[in-house]
């Protein structure tokens, strides 16, 4: 398995490693998504933009997706569906939906008050 580094509060340098499941695949820069396949994409500090993809006919992929879903929630990444204008859109994914075409995760926001 491979892992991914992720920031887990947005301007932070606090950071974790979460474990990539071998049925999701990395999807390069130049890669087309192939056909019934899902993304999520995570903006890294060290990586830049890192694609994952499943394909959305293959059960134990599905799993694998909701595993690693669940897996970057529990560190505090936040998920957000992609329109179909290709746009995160503003309201946070509460759970694993196998049908979003493409989801972003984001780096919780510190709340600062007073």
């Amino acid at each position: 398995m491979s892992t991914v580094e992720v920031t887990t509060v947005q301007g932070s340098r606090l950071t974790d490693q979460i474990e990539v499941p071998s049925e999701l695949k990395e999807l390069t820069d130049l890669a087309q998504l192939p056909p019934n396949h899902r993304m999520f994409r995570i903006l890294t500090r060290t990586d830049g933009d890192k694609r994952f993809t499943w394909d959305s006919m293959v059960l134990d992929e599905i799993r694998a997706a909701k595993k690693f879903f669940d897996d970057m929630v529990g560190k505090g990444m936040v998920p957000f569906r992609v329109d179909a204008k290709g746009k995160k859109t503003t309201e946070a994914m509460r759970e694993f939906d196998p049908t979003a075409e493409e989801v972003i995760f984001a780096p919780i926001a510190a709340m600062v008050g007073g």
